[in-house]
């Protein structure tokens, strides 16, 4: 394999998982959007993320991090994907909650009044949730985004795509910097 060929390859190999990373930031801020709407019986748009952008960096991390894990284990059916997703999640999400309250002194979420909650941190249905959520992108919606990656991989409006969904995610990210988090 020369150069030139073997740069293509860990281009192409960047530009998948930014992808994929971008693609679960979105269904991220699409989910908490929705969620914050039945929450709070807001009707009308919430933007849940602290970016101006349709995308929650945390979910896209986050997706990474339970991939790594579920390859990690070998594991690919749904009941365990499920269970084990779920376990995961709330867990996490139960130690960002004290990192979070830590880092800015408040909370960003609150469950108190959910059916088996922990000091309003986690309760099950957002477990549960998470769990359904973790099941369809490791089980469904994940190897669907490879397949149709493979199919449209040298498309010069995929790639242009790509990189304008890219710049702007990271023109967003910077401007948080002067501009302070939109929460």
């Amino acid at each position: 394999m020369n150069e030139k060929s073997k740069n293509a390859k860990y281009l192409n190999i960047f530009r998948d998982y930014a992808e994929h990373f971008l693609i679960y930031s979105f269904i991220g801020w699409i989910y908490e959007s929705i969620w914050c709407c039945m929450i709070y019986h807001h009707r009308g748009f919430i933007n849940r993320g602290f970016l101006f952008g349709p995308w929650l960096p945390i979910y896209g991390i986050g997706f990474f991090i339970i991939l790594g894990i579920f390859r990690l284990l070998k594991i690919k059916k749904p009941i365990p994907v499920f269970i084990i997703g779920a376990v995961i999640a709330t867990t996490a999400e139960l130690i960002a909650s004290y990192i979070i309250d830590a880092a800015i002194g408040r909370s960003l979420w609150d469950y108190t009044g959910y059916f088996m909650n922990f000091e309003g941190r986690i309760a099950l249905v957002p477990g549960l949730m998470f769990g359904l959520m973790i099941c369809a992108a490791i089980c469904l919606i994940h190897p669907a985004i490879i397949k149709f990656q493979n199919r449209i991989k040298t498309s010069k409006i995929h790639n242009i795509c790509f990189l304008v969904i890219a710049v702007l995610f990271l023109i967003d990210l910077i401007s948080r910097i002067w501009l302070g988090s939109n929460i």
